[in-house]
């Protein structure tokens, strides 16, 4: 496996392109920059073949639907997150973006979903708090959680469907599934791990840390 983190869009939000080892690719949260992820793709030889979404904030899909024009990708994420997905503009304003076109999911994916790029096995896990569609995908032992939890930090919980105690639920149960060691790529920032932020996140006192 293979992962390019590419931060996109005026937010900066990591997109991750994530391949296996003959160039089968998904990328996950594009939420800006269509035509520039698209020539990292061409350049390196990926065949992007899933635009999977954590979550339905603009700064996570505002590329989604022009990506998947491009490259004729399918589009997957939540329930909650397609009607977003549609119209990227009606949850909230955020400054810095223009007109963002929208599109119908292809995939509307749930707990226990399996994803298959190419080699490669995408779990789907649903990890409420941030928003109400957050989705976390487990590839080869790593986690791309959007904006659920950052490096000695946590998405916000004051935006519309969020909720603090939820997120904190969300975190415990990646806790409880995956050793600590587990690495955790985040939608901005830096990479951590599962077991790091568990003993050391101020925001986390709560938690149960395993191992």
């Amino acid at each position: 496996m293979k992962i390019l983190c590419v931060p996109v869009g005026p937010l900066q939000a990591n997109c991750y392109l994530v391949s296996d080892d003959r160039g089968v690719t998904c990328a996950i949260d594009p939420g800006g920059e269509p035509e520039r992820l698209a020539g990292i793709l061409n350049e390196r030889g990926l065949q992007l073949t899933h635009v999977l979404l954590t979550h339905g904030h603009i700064d996570h899909l505002g590329g989604a639907a022009e990506l998947a024009r491009l490259t004729g990708a399918l589009v997957g994420c939540a329930d909650a997150t397609a009607v977003l997905l549609r119209d990227p503009l009606s949850f909230m304003p955020f400054p810095g973006f223009g007109e963002v076109p929208g599109r119908d999911p292809d995939l509307i994916l749930e707990e226990g979903d399996v994803v298959e790029v190419g080699d490669l096995s995408i779990d789907v896990i649903e990890t409420p708090g941030h928003s109400p569609g957050c989705l976390t995908y487990e590839v080869g032992g790593t986690l791309f959680v959007g904006d659920l939890l950052f490096y000695r930090s946590i998405g916000r919980t004051d935006f519309p469907g969020g909720d603090f105690d939820t997120l904190v639920a969300s975190v415990q149960k990646l806790v409880n599934r995956y050793p600590p060691s587990t690495q955790v790529l985040p939608g901005h920032m830096e990479p951590t791990t599962l077991g790091d932020e568990a003993r050391e996140n101020p925001f986390l006192r709560g938690l149960s840390p395993r191992g």
